[in-house]
């Protein structure tokens, strides 16, 4: 695939802005700072895992970067760090998407990319699912038009836990529309990240997380896979500071027990696989995933609205109700929890059902 000029598919509005000079992205390395009117006498709490607090984090996260990178197989120029892959979501459409434009995504998905959509007054387009929640890629290709800027994909897809096959990724990618795969859960997928296509097709960015599989959702930090040009225009559009130093130092720390993330994801497989079988085993319609969460249709004699508000109020726990989307009716989506918690959900399910 021919190489993409990123500048000029960006908005008006961003081709003609500079990208915003930080002091720390100017200057790093040096003995004394004096330049950004920080408090030079230090944080009011001591150094936490190695991080001066009183400073300003690295606003490109370049030692994260260049780890992550080795961790995918993908070099650091090709990698944007963010306050979560949220913020890449928002970066994206801020930077490219015209208001005459609009994206492309199929339903049910993660409800981010539309209403990041919305908030910018963007128009989406949605394809819906099979009813096994497959994607009918012809139907999908004959959606796109002109109009069509960004391509939102989500595989392992959110909430039906479903991946995308690569073959019908790479048909969307021919189509040269800029496409965005969201890959938060394919630690835990069979299938590989599909990392290799950057080089093939300059037209894919790929998204991931530290908030699943390695269990750092409350730090917030997201990484996005794509052209070097594509990461220069995104730069015009963020806060200079979006992920902070604790943050980017934690991540990094995470990086290398990268080991015992893949353990853990072998934990939760191995609870996923159980934890389906005794659903079924209630009557209950258990759709195929390849994330750390199982979606859960009940029977027409049974609200999963119900079920849910019974789940908390009696025993306190949770589970995500969707029973009022349309194509995920009387669903509710499980997250994969310790045996324990299994356990608790199980007896719970059984009082409620019977």
């Amino acid at each position: 695939m021919p190489k993409i000029n990123f500048t000029k598919l960006a908005k008006k509005s961003v081709r003609s802005s500079a990208a915003y000079s930080s002091a720390r992205s100017l200057v790093r390395d040096a003995s004394i700072f004096l330049d950004a009117n920080e408090n030079a006498f230090g944080s009011v709490l001591p150094k936490i895992s190695n991080v001066d607090l009183s400073r300003y984090p690295d606003p490109l996260a370049q030692k994260l970067r260049e780890q992550f990178g080795k961790f995918v197989g993908a070099s650091k120029d090709k990698i944007l760090v963010g306050n979560g892959s949220d913020e890449i979501i928002w970066l994206l459409l801020l930077a490219f998407v015209e208001a005459d434009e609009e994206i492309l995504t199929f339903t049910p998905t993660f409800s981010m990319y539309r209403v990041f959509a919305e908030l910018l007054g963007l128009r989406v387009r949605e394809v819906a699912l099979e009813a096994d929640y497959s994607l009918d890629a012809a139907k999908f290709l004959k959606q796109i038009s002109a109009k069509t800027k960004l391509i939102f994909l989500c595989s392992p897809n959110n909430p039906t836990g479903q991946v995308l096959p690569q073959a019908q990724l790479e048909q969307i990618l021919r189509t040269g529309k800029l496409v965005v795969l969201d890959e938060a859960y394919i630690e835990f997928a069979p299938e590989k990240s599909t990392v290799d296509l950057l080089r093939k097709f300059p037209n894919l960015i790929i998204l991931r997380t530290f908030s699943k599989a390695w269990g750092l959702a409350g730090l917030r930090v997201g990484c996005g896979l794509m052209d070097a040009a594509a990461i220069a225009v995104l730069q015009k559009v963020r806060a200079p500071y979006s992920v902070d130093a604790l943050s980017q130092k934690l991540a990094l720390d995470a990086l290398a027990n990268s080991k015992k993330m893949q353990a853990t994801v072998k934990k939760i497989l191995a609870e996923k696989e159980k934890l389906a079988a005794k659903l079924w085993e209630r009557g209950l319609i258990v759709f195929p995933s390849d994330a750390n969460f199982l979606l859960v249709r009940f029977p027409a004699e049974v609200s999963a609205s119900r079920v849910q508000k019974n789940l908390l109020e009696k025993f306190g726990i949770v589970v995500r109700d969707f029973s009022h989307k349309k194509f995920l009716e009387n669903c509710v989506r499980i997250t994969v929890g310790t045996s324990a918690e299994n356990s608790k959900l199980l007896l719970a399910l059984s009082k409620i059902l019977k």
